[in-house]
C-alpha cells in the first residue's frame, strides 16, 4: 500500500480527501471507483487531513524524498578479515572442501547396489519363466496324452477293426449299428 500512495500527488491526495470529508465519509466506494484508489487510503487520508491541515501531504511527500536521497547516498563500508570469505564474496562462489575419498566410496557402493539389485531382478525374471515354461511342459503332456486317447476312441468308434481274431470278435462303427437297429425295427 505503501508504493501505492507514493504515485499519488500531493494535490491528489488532498483533492480526495477533502472530497471524502465533505460527504462525511460516506459513499466512499463511488469515491474510490471514481478516482481508482481503494476505500482504505481514501479513509487514511481523509484522517490525515483532519488532523494535519492542508499541509500535511507536502510535508509526508517531502520527507519520503529526503528518506530516499539519504538512502541512496549512504553507503557501508564492511571489512572481513577471513580472507577465503572476502575471495568468496568477490567471485561470488564459496569453496567446496569435499571429502573426494567419503564421496567416492558411497558413489561406488550405490552404484553396486544398484547393479546387485537389477541382476537379482533379472535371475528372478529367468527363474518365474523356467518355472512357467516347465508348467507349461507338463500340461502340454497331458494334453498330448488326451488328445491321443480321444483319437484312439474315435477310431474305434467310426471303423472296423479286429477286436480278437482267435475269438472271432470284431469291431463295427456306431453308425452302421445304429442304421441296422433303424432298419430291423422298421
Amino acid at each position: 500500500m505503501a508504493s501505492e500512495e507514493n504515485n499519488y500527488t500531493p494535490e491528489f491526495k488532498k483533492e480526495v480527501a477533502q472530497k471524502a470529508l465533505e460527504q462525511s465519509k460516506q459513499n466512499l466506494d463511488t469515491l474510490s471507483e471514481e478516482y481508482g484508489v481503494p476505500v482504505s487510503v481514501i479513509l487514511m487520508w481523509a484522517v490525515e487531513l483532519e488532523k494535519g491541515g492542508e499541509e500535511v501531504f507536502k510535508k509526508a511527500d517531502e520527507e519520503t524524498s529526503k528518506t530516499k536521497k539519504e538512502h541512496d547516498t549512504k553507503s557501508i563500508d564492511i571489512t572481513i578479515s577471513d580472507e577465503e570469505v572476502s575471495n568468496s564474496i568477490e567471485h561470488g562462489v564459496m569453496f567446496d572442501n569435499l571429502d573426494y575419498k567419503r564421496l567416492m566410496f558411497w558413489s561406488v557402493l550405490g552404484i553396486i547396489l544398484v547393479i546387485i539389485f537389477i541382476q537379482g531382478l533379472f535371475e528372478m525374471f529367468e527363474y518365474n519363466k523356467q518355472t512357467l515354461e516347465d508348467r507349461v511342459s507338463a500340461r502340454s503332456g497331458e494334453f498330448y496324452q488326451s488328445n491321443q486317447l480321444k483319437k484312439e476312441a474315435e477310431e474305434k468308434l467310426t471303423n472296423f477293426g479286429v477286436v480278437n481274431l482267435e475269438e472271432g470278435t470284431y469291431r463295427i462303427p456306431i453308425d452302421s449299428i445304429i442304421n441296422n437297429m433303424a432298419v430291423d425295427a422298421e
